[in-house]
């Protein structure tokens, strides 16, 4: 649908024609938006993924500072935790201004809080002020994924969403690796843990700047007509030159509480994302521990999270695109229930078996982000109104955060109360994984409007 209201239109004309009229009177219509829809995927990419430099290096500087310290388990935990408080409050807030601002405003912002915390936090020693900068971090970083997901839903089609975001969620993976990388080598040389925040935060100036300055809503605001096809509650574009009323705030807001099918995927997400962040903020830590490995070394071994995530994310949006019809609940279930089985398998690796805890972090990568994808972004967009998809996404990425913020001080406290030990850990995340799998088979058949 082409919105109205304050929305910049830097390129665009004052009335986008229909998508017919458009290519019958202009040949190269097709070839330029291709050459925009490349544009804007590599800015959202870049953007996201530079997002992680500033976000999971604090799992990498974590054992340095506990040394430094000596901070418990969970009081260290206390600093994941409170930014996944603010980082769920902000979800939601957020997706509901991204329905009126924007990625290129909300995430130019975003992107230059998370350096501005990031650089505060290297000179700091107090425990308070860390946690209020990580808690500033986490609610700038929320106005993130769910402008992605709205942006790059307004830049393509729904035949091919699951192909796209499985793609397109790889910056989050691929950003992760980099930023655990270079924070382990930071970290292992005389600069110390400091580095770790401050160097990054530099880097995360020139994304911005690219980002404010070449980046696009939607394809009106390039001067092109509406791209998105969703059929079903409401159209997502008119078949005039006449843009359509938007909807009110409190009409997103009712539409989207009152889809019983997202809370059942918000649920689900929230004992999903528990279990996601629990190995992204312990798995640096679990390999120092329990296998004696360096900070860089346990770095550089945990990037099989991530790594093997990336394929897990792109092969999860192809299956459920081709070989599931486009219902993404059975797959989510099936790979969580492996990750359960997963989970308990931990429990069972010998100390020092680094190599085989590293093969292991893979396949819980690659069974962590194909349901995260997909239960964050694709199914999220099936599932909510067309016109409401940031405030959605924002909405079941809340309710993921908020399950979140039991990985940090809930881990720790965990640890703490078992000893040290990491069974106790590993076992109550195979009875979230279990529970999250168990809430995807209940929405079992869930698919787009359209695929019905």
């Amino acid at each position: 649908m082409r919105k109205s209201g304050p929305m910049s239109r830097d390129d665009a004309p004052s009335a986008a024609p229909t998508s017919a009229a458009w290519f019958e009177t202009d040949p190269d219509a097709g070839r330029r938006l291709w050459h925009w829809q490349i544009r804007i995927f590599t800015l959202l990419w870049t953007g996201y993924a530079a997002y992680y430099l500033c976000r999971v290096n604090f799992a990498v500087a974590q054992p340095a500072i506990i040394k430094e310290f000596g901070w418990s388990a969970s009081q260290i935990g206390w600093i994941p935790s409170i930014y996944a408080a603010f980082y769920a409050f902000g979800q939601f807030v957020n997706g509901q201004l991204g329905e009126r601002f924007g990625a290129r405003r909300m995430m130019t912002v975003a992107l230059t809080i998370a350096a501005a915390t990031n650089l505060a936090f290297s000179f700091t020693s107090s425990f308070p002020v860390m946690l209020g900068l990580w808690a500033l971090n986490g609610y700038a970083q929320s106005a993130g994924w769910s402008l992605l997901i709205k942006t790059i839903s307004n830049w393509t089609t729904a035949r091919r969403r699951g192909v796209v975001i499985g793609l397109i969620s790889t910056c989050y993976q691929v950003g992760n690796v980099v930023s655990w990388l270079l924070a382990g080598y930071l970290c292992d040389t005389g600069w110390g843990w400091r580095s770790a925040f401050w160097l990054p935060s530099l880097l995360l100036l020139p994304i911005t700047a690219a980002f404010v300055f070449a980046m696009r809503n939607d394809p009106q605001d390039a001067g092109f007509p509406p791209v998105r096809d969703d059929v079903g509650a409401a159209p997502t574009h008119s078949t005039s030159a006449s843009p359509v009323a938007r909807l009110s705030a409190r009409e997103v807001f009712r539409i989207t509480l009152s889809n019983r099918v997202l809370w059942v995927l918000g649920l689900g997400y929230f004992c999903m994302n528990s279990v996601r962040y629990a190995f992204m903020n312990w798995a640096v830590q679990y390999m120092a521990d329990f296998h004696g490995r360096t900070i860089k070394g346990s770095a550089f071994t945990a990037v099989a999270l991530p790594l093997i995530g990336a394929l897990g994310a792109v092969s999860s949006g192809w299956a459920s695109d081709t070989l599931f019809g486009k219902r993404r609940a059975p797959l989510c279930a099936v790979m969580l229930f492996a990750l359960a089985g997963l989970c308990v398998a931990f429990v069972q690796i010998p100390a020092g078996s680094w190599v085989v805890a590293t093969a292991m972090l893979g396949l819980a990568g690659f069974l962590i982000y194909g349901p995260d994808m997909l239960m964050s972004g694709a199914a999220t967009i099936d599932l909510a109104h067309p016109q409401t998809a940031a405030a959605a996404t924002g909405f079941t990425m809340a309710m993921g955060a908020t399950g979140a913020i039991l990985s940090g001080a809930g881990v720790g406290w965990l640890k703490d109360a078992a000893a040290g030990a990491w069974g106790t850990v590993f076992y109550a995340l195979a009875g979230l994984s279990t529970l999250s799998a168990l809430l995807m088979v209940s929405i079992w058949n869930a698919r787009p409007t359209e695929a019905k």
